[in-house]
């Protein structure tokens, strides 16, 4: 059997290299590109290293320790212990994750019967197509998709991280929501410069009057022999710049309270209005209310964790 080594050099640096830059985007480390092609020149290596009498260093559970440690130094440099392992078990892990992946794509189409009278995917002629298909094909795409999740869970992570249970308090009627603490969310009330939270009106329907939720458009009088008498001094109009640049009003209500729970705490609101939205504030459902930052800023904390 030929073995082209150039191929396999070119291969395996290609994928080291994008190895090595997965590792860096999930870890945010900075890389310059002459750190990366360096890091898989050093990688890549490794194949021809094997058809050599030092085979056997590398061949070695400790040889090849050390080998990667060298990767991840000539890659990412060293600045602390820590760092450095975190380095290493990262990239191990992206390694491990892409090479699983098309194992298990291999092991699926494994089956040769239907290219096996094929003259142009003669195994003979080119070696099994279908690992060199998965290889050159599947990398990339289960690259991308790696980096996808990737990216997906940064941002999920960060949304747990802003995410906070919050209870609105209108008389004797408490109002349970998930909340994400929009840093972006400036709207205040322009008068008394009262922090503007947001909540879907599909959450409070039961507890709020029909004439104060309903959609109404801004340009429409509201009734107010509609609304009951002890809900009128709770309203306030706010203005707001809409995405076009239009400026509109919202209607917005104050609470009795708003309890916000984060970080084993639960802060104590007073100074709050609420605006309602008719459509979904999360498309995935993590939350249904947005807060003001400044709620948490000027909260009271009413209880901490023992």
């Amino acid at each position: 059997m030929v073995v082209y080594l150039d191929a396999v050099w070119a291969l395996n640096l290609f994928i080291d290299a994008c190895l090595l830059k997965l590792t860096a985007l999930m870890l945010k480390r900075q890389m310059t590109w002459l750190r990366l092609w360096l890091g898989a020149l050093i990688a890549s290596t490794i194949v021809l290293v094997l058809f050599t009498p030092a085979a056997f260093i590398v061949e070695h559970p400790l040889g090849k320790l050390v080998y990667s440690m060298l990767i991840i130094f000539t890659a990412f440099g060293y600045r602390r212990l820590s760092v450095f392992m975190q380095n290493l078990a990262a990239f191990y892990f992206t390694a491990f994750a892409i090479g699983g992946g098309l194992f298990a794509a291999h092991y699926f189409f494994q089956d040769a019967s239907f290219y096996a009278n094929s003259r142009f995917l003669n195994t003979m002629n080119y070696g099994d197509p279908i690992s060199w298909i998965f290889v050159v094909l599947g990398f990339p795409l289960l690259w991308y998709f790696a980096k996808k999740r990737l990216d997906q869970t940064v941002v999920r992570k960060w949304h747990s991280s802003t995410i906070a249970q919050v209870s609105i308090r209108f008389f004797d009627d408490w109002i349970h929501a998930k909340a994400m603490i929009d840093s972006g969310n400036k709207l205040v009330d322009p008068l008394t410069q009262t922090p503007v939270m947001f909540l879907e009106k599909s959450v409070c329907s039961s507890c709020i009057p029909e004439a104060l939720i309903q959609n109404r458009q801004t340009s429409e009088p509201l009734q107010l022999e509609s609304i009951p008498e002890e809900w009128r001094h709770r309203l306030a109009w706010i203005p707001y710049r809409a995405v076009d640049g239009s400026s509109q009003l919202t209607l917005a209500i104050r609470p009795d309270e708003v309890v916000i729970y984060k970080d084993n705490k639960q802060m104590a609101c007073r100074k709050a209005l609420v605006a309602f939205t008719d459509h979904a504030l999360s498309s995935s459902g993590d939350f249904n209310s947005i807060l003001h930052p400044d709620m948490l800023l000027h909260g009271k904390i009413i209880k901490t964790a023992s």
